[in-house]
C-alpha cells in the first residue's frame, strides 16, 4: 500500500493506510503516555503533561462536532504525537517549514508552537480536521481502496479548500480589516490562494471562504464540493465567479 503523508505549508501527499512498522518517535524518546476515548497521546518527558491533557480535552470536545460537520466517522483511535522541539519534529518528518501534518487518517503530528499559530489547541483541531476530511474522501472511494490511484488523485486536491476547511473548523478567524491586501481592495484569486508560493494567504482568509460557502450554498453543498475534489461545477459556478461572490461577501458582511 502507498502512503498519504499530508504536510501543512507543503503539498506533498503519500497515503498511509497502514501504520509504519517503525514505532512513532522511537528515535526521539517519544512514547505513548495516555489514552482518551478516541486518541492516544505520544510525547517525550519534556512535554508539559498538563498541556497535553489540555490538548486531549480540546480534541475530544471537537470530535463529534467535526465528525458531524464533515458527515464522516473518523478513524478510532487516532495517534497524536506532540513535539516541543522543531529539530525533532523536522528531522522526524523531513520538513522545517511545517507546523503540523497528518499521516493518513490515524496519525497527527504537530509542534507545541507552529510558525503562524501559537495556540497548540487550534493546531490540534486544525490537523484533526485534515484527518477527518481525508477519511471522508477515502470512505467515498471504491473499496478495497487502490492506494496508488488514490495518491495520484489526492495530489490534485486544491490547497485553498484543504486549508480553508481546517482553518474554519479550528476557528482560526483572522479579521479581514487587519489584512492590508483586503484594506487596499487587493482580493486574492482562487489561483493565488491555491499556491503556497504566493504568500500562503489561505491561512488568513480561509475562514471567511468556508463561512461564505455555508451561507450561500449550505453544508450539503460543501460536502459535495469536498467529495468532488474542489470542483466548483458542483456549486454551478466558476473560479472567477466564486471569487467575486466571496469578495462581495467579505465587503458586505465584514468590511463595510
Amino acid at each position: 500500500m502507498g502512503l498519504v503523508f499530508v504536510k501543512r505549508n507543503t503539498w506533498v501527499c503519500t497515503l498511509l493506510i497502514f501504520l509504519s512498522l517503525v514505532p512513532i518517535g522511537c528515535s526521539s524518546g517519544m512514547k505513548p503516555q495516555f489514552k482518551t476515548d478516541h486518541f492516544v497521546f505520544i510525547y517525550n518527558d519534556q512535554f508539559d503533561k498538563k498541556e497535553a491533557r489540555g490538548v486531549s480535552e480540546v480534541l475530544e470536545a471537537n470530535y463529534d462536532r467535526i465528525s458531524d460537520d464533515l458527515q464522516t466517522k473518523p478513524t478510532n483511535p487516532i495517534d497524536v504525537s506532540l513535539y516541543t522541539s522543531r529539530w525533532t519534529y523536522a528531522t522526524t518528518h523531513g520538513h522545517w517549514s511545517t507546523g503540523g501534518n497528518i499521516e493518513g487518517t490515524g496519525q497527527l503530528h504537530f509542534l507545541q508552537h507552529g510558525w503562524d499559530e501559537q495556540d497548540i489547541n487550534k493546531i490540534a483541531v486544525h490537523e484533526f480536521s485534515h484527518a477527518v476530511m481525508l477519511k471522508l474522501l477515502i470512505d467515498r472511494e471504491p473499496q478495497p481502496l487502490d492506494a496508488s490511484a488514490f495518491d495520484k488523485k489526492f495530489a490534485n486536491f486544491p490547497t485553498w479548500l484543504y486549508e480553508a476547511l481546517a482553518v474554519y473548523e479550528a476557528k482560526q478567524f483572522v479579521d479581514p480589516k487587519s489584512l492590508p491586501f483586503f484594506a487596499k481592495g487587493n482580493y486574492p484569486s482562487i489561483d493565488e490562494l491555491d499556491s503556497r508560493a504566493k504568500g500562503q494567504k489561505i491561512y488568513k482568509v480561509g475562514y471567511t471562504i468556508i463561512e461564505f460557502i455555508l451561507q450561500k450554498y449550505g453544508r450539503d453543498a460543501l460536502i459535495k464540493l469536498i467529495a468532488s475534489y474542489g470542483d466548483l461545477k458542483e456549486l454551478h459556478t466558476t473560479k472567477e465567479e466564486f471569487a467575486k461572490n466571496w469578495h462581495d461577501f467579505v465587503k458586505i458582511k465584514i468590511l463595510e
